[in-house]
């Protein structure tokens, strides 16, 4: 696939058929991920592959935390926070599929990688050059699956202390996000446009 198509092709999916992904294909995307930038050269990042059913759902549940709502009327009051209609939209179908989509995604990513130093002690921003360079990384990942005709998204954990004695992630290193891969069922949600012209500025920030 053209670059410039996997870019317009890619976008966030939460729900996924049954049908397993190919080896070949994870690999490669995988592999994608290890040709991003990174600030110190020697790409310390680590990919889990979480497989069994069990383990997933440890990690579903400390993923997901605080974040899935399936209460009708709860759901209803979280969409206030947000004005514009395409985020409500959005969220309205995110939020109940948030712990499910990390159970039932035929594939399911934990991308970590080296901190240099806690990130409740970087005081500038190039203290956080690490997290910067395994975004890029994981930037590279969801091309890479759109490329492939997978799909997913990056969930954040809110907290990882727990999440990382689950998965044995070694001191000094951080879990940056959990990543469900699968080929999509018809996803509706439309994203955002935005024009170029409006967000692209010369010399410096000009309002119109």
């Amino acid at each position: 696939m053209d670059f410039y198509e996997a870019i317009n092709r890619r976008k966030s999916v939460r729900e996924f058929q049954p049908r397993p992904v190919e080896k070949e294909k994870l690999l490669r995307v995988l592999e994608a991920g290890l040709k991003a930038p990174s600030n110190n050269h020697l790409r310390q990042w680590e990919f889990i592959l979480i497989k069994d059913a069990e383990q997933r759902k440890k990690v579903a549940e400390l993923v997901s935390k605080g974040k899935t709502i399936t209460n009708e009327m709860e759901l209803e009051k979280a969409l206030d926070r947000w004005s514009d209609e395409l985020q409500r939209e959005m969220y309205r179908k995110a939020l109940p599929v948030q712990e499910k989509m990390l159970v039932t995604s035929p594939e399911l990513l934990a991308v970590c990688y080296r901190l240099r130093k806690p990130l409740k002690e970087c005081e500038i921003l190039y203290d956080l050059n690490d997290l910067a360079s395994i975004w890029m990384c994981i930037e590279n990942i969801m091309l890479a699956m759109a490329a492939e005709g997978l799909y997913g998204v990056t969930s954040v954990p809110r907290e990882t202390a727990v999440l990382k004695k689950v998965l044995g992630v070694p001191d000094g290193y951080e879990v940056a996000a959990v990543i469900p891969i699968g080929y999509p069922v018809d996803y509706s949600v439309k994203q955002k446009t935005v024009s170029l012209v409006e967000k692209l500025h010369y010399d410096k920030w000009m309002n119109s």
